[in-house]
C-alpha cells in the first residue's frame, strides 16, 4: 500500500512539474534568437501611367488629368501632390517615385 502512495505522490509531483515548465516550440527558434529579415528597399508593387495625353491612369484603373504643377485630384476629392524631385506624396502618406518613363512605381 506505501508503494501505490508513492507511484500516485510521483506522478502527481512529475505532473506538477511538467505545467510549471515552459511548452517547448519544436521547429522554430526561441523569441529573441529568431533572424530579422534584412534591411532592404520598400517593395514597390503600384504603378501609376502615364496615358500619353497628358493624364495617368491609376493603379485601379481610374484616369486622372495632372495639372499645371504635376499634382492631381483623386475621385474622392483628396489632392495629391507632386513635390520638388518629381515624387507623388498621396493622401495616405505613401511616396510614389518617377519611373523615368513618364509613370511612378508606389508601395
Amino acid at each position: 500500500m506505501r508503494r501505490v502512495f508513492f507511484v500516485a505522490g510521483a506522478i502527481g509531483l512529475a505532473g506538477i512539474a511538467a505545467g510549471c515548465s515552459q511548452p517547448q516550440r519544436f521547429g522554430a527558434p526561441p523569441p529573441g534568437l529568431a533572424p530579422s529579415p534584412a534591411p532592404g528597399p520598400t517593395v514597390m508593387t503600384k504603378r501609376i501611367v502615364s496615358d500619353g495625353a497628358g493624364g495617368l491612369a491609376l493603379p485601379d484603373g481610374t484616369r486622372v488629368q495632372t495639372d499645371q504643377s504635376g499634382g492631381f485630384s483623386l475621385p474622392n476629392g483628396a489632392y495629391v501632390r507632386r513635390d520638388r524631385s518629381g515624387a507623388l506624396n498621396l493622401p495616405n502618406g505613401s511616396r510614389c517615385v518617377p519611373d523615368n518613363q513618364g509613370g511612378y512605381i508606389c508601395p
